[in-house]
């Protein structure tokens, strides 16, 4: 099969010749793995790796996006974000956390479709267009909950409804638009969209299923319906254990789910494909947090091959990290992992 197809068959539910991969890395791990396997770019290294899905976005181009002098950087949004030693972005705060007022919310510098740029993304799909292509990291819920403060966002929904319902709906309301120009810009050739919000921790939930059908999964529905209506594919991104939300994701309209962090309560692979696999494609499922930073590629490879048993009968699954590759992970347990991965081979019918 090639890369695309080879995707495709997985997210429709049928077997293909060897599980999808896909790659997610902090910029570290990029520049170790460029120097390590001896590639000159990052496409050389997906090529290395046999990744089948590139990934494209926007690109930024409003103001000036940087605070001065201090390693702190803003997004377009009010996301602030600390440059630490190794190389890897830390949340700091946010431009509406001492918000005081409706008005001050209304008042605040909302980002433009006309601040982002799609004429790249032609050209990128040009070289890539025998891979399958997931575009954006769009967000109805937890970026504004970083620009307004975790804590005032959970009293807002509470105690101020309409502001968290004024705010996702600007969030909601700037992706449907990003979206519909992404797939005009590029004549329909997107495969999947990538749609996140993070709504776990490790042990369980952070909202109530009431807070989360009221304030999220309408938005979810909203973005899902657009997807649907071009025809394609949507990725949802909830880090932790959300396994209480999967029947409401599937409800609204979610394709896909990713990260799968197995060590996260109540997110064993081998459940979530016994209650779910039917309805939902799963992306991701290869721990980060205790596997691959603290195993032996022994360890890495053994954990791929139970993974692979349990997830790849019927379709419906694509392989990567459960999280971003960090800094701790060795090198050698990157390559176990997508070695071992390319080991197996099923029969196509």
């Amino acid at each position: 099969m090639q890369n695309r197809e080879r995707v495709l068959t997985a997210i429709h539910h049928q077997v293909p010749d060897r599980l999808p991969l896909d790659f997610w890395a902090e910029p570290p791990v990029w520049n170790r793995l460029l120097h390590d396997l001896g590639c000159a770019t990052k496409r050389e290294l997906l090529e290395r790796l046999h990744i089948d899905l590139r990934w494209c976005d926007h690109k930024y181009r409003g103001p000036d996006p940087y605070i001065a002098g201090d390693l702190l950087y803003e997004n377009m949004w009010g996301e602030r974000f600390r440059l630490q030693s190794d190389g890897v972005y830390v949340a700091s705060g946010g431009a509406l956390e001492h918000c005081a007022s409706f008005q001050e919310l209304e008042n605040h510098h909302w980002p433009s479709n006309d601040w982002v740029s799609h004429v790249h993304l032609q050209q990128q799909l040009r070289r890539d267009q025998e891979y399958a292509i997931l575009y954006g990291y769009a967000d109805i819920w937890q970026r504004m909950a970083m620009v307004r403060g975790l804590d005032n966002m959970f009293l807002d929904m509470i105690e101020r409804p309409d502001w968290a319902h004024y705010m996702t709906g600007k969030l909601t309301d700037f992706y449907r638009e990003d979206w519909t120009r992404a797939m005009e810009a590029t004549n329909g050739r997107i495969d999947i969209f990538f749609l996140i919000s993070d709504l776990g921790t490790q042990n369980g939930p952070m909202i109530s299923v009431e807070l989360f059908r009221t304030f999220i999964k309408p938005r979810i529905r909203e973005m899902a319906e657009l997807v649907h209506s071009f025809g394609k594919k949507l990725l949802f991104h909830s880090c932790g254990s959300v396994r209480m939300f999967i029947d409401d994701f599937i409800d609204a309209g979610v394709d896909i789910l990713n990260p799968i962090q197995p060590l996260c309560r109540g997110m064993s692979p081998r459940e979530l494909k016994d209650e779910f696999g039917a309805r939902l494609c799963f992306h991701g499922g290869v721990d980060v947090q205790d596997l691959l930073p603290h195993g032996s590629p022994e360890q890495v490879r053994a954990a791929i091959r139970e993974l692979i048993n349990t997830m790849h009968p019927d379709g419906g699954f694509i392989l990567c990290p459960s999280h971003t590759l960090m800094p701790d992970i060795p090198t050698e347990n990157i390559l176990a992992m997508y070695n071992e991965a390319c080991r197996f081979r099923f029969s196509v019918h």
